[in-house]
């Protein structure tokens, strides 16, 4: 890595950042699904802050994104890899994924392509892995086995979650 050398101070460029990321809302809730043994899957990680925290607790960690903005920003460690891909087919190895997230990805993906993109994070989930996310989907029709829901850290029934504002969910798609 290159340095600069400014009125005779020695800085790293300024696209790194150094900073230890602040822990968020998903890694709380995120956190007690992970083991030193975990992989993970951050789908939309433009920022990263997510897939950095998780990396110092799990194995291996994948940040995916479609705008390539980490690329110019994060010194990852070794154990995250940047992913940069359309959102909808996602190159990661099959059934190799124990956490994925997403958050509100699904809602920046076109209709068409949301089940697409469903499959995709599927085929990359062990038997028995979990994908979150914020958003209500068809799990069960690209054939997830059961669909969670949690409204904080509490688990929701599926058949009560209309009851609660989709903003505040989580739903759990489980392979």
């Amino acid at each position: 890595m290159q340095t600069m050398v400014t009125g005779g101070a020695l800085r790293f460029p300024l696209r790194f950042s150094l900073a230890k990321p602040k822990p968020n809302e998903a890694f709380a809730f995120l956190k007690r699904h992970f083991s030193p043994r975990s992989v993970f899957m951050d789908i939309g990680a433009s920022s990263c802050d997510l897939a950095l925290l998780a990396a110092s607790y799990v194995e291996r960690a994948y940040a995916i994104d479609v705008s390539g903005q980490f690329l110019h920003s994060v010194a990852p460690p070794p154990n995250l890899r940047l992913v940069l891909c359309d959102g909808v087919r996602i190159p990661v190895p099959e059934a190799s994924v124990d956490v994925a997230w997403s958050g509100q990805f699904l809602d920046q993906l076109h209709p068409d392509d949301q089940l697409e993109h469903l499959k995709s994070v599927r085929r990359s989930l062990v038997p028995g892995g979990i994908y979150f996310s914020r958003r209500r989907a068809r799990f069960l029709d690209v054939g997830f086995s059961a669909v969670r829901c949690y409204a904080g850290s509490l688990r929701v029934p599926l058949s009560m979650a209309s009851l609660v504002p989709e903003g505040s969910l989580r739903f759990a798609a489980v392979r």
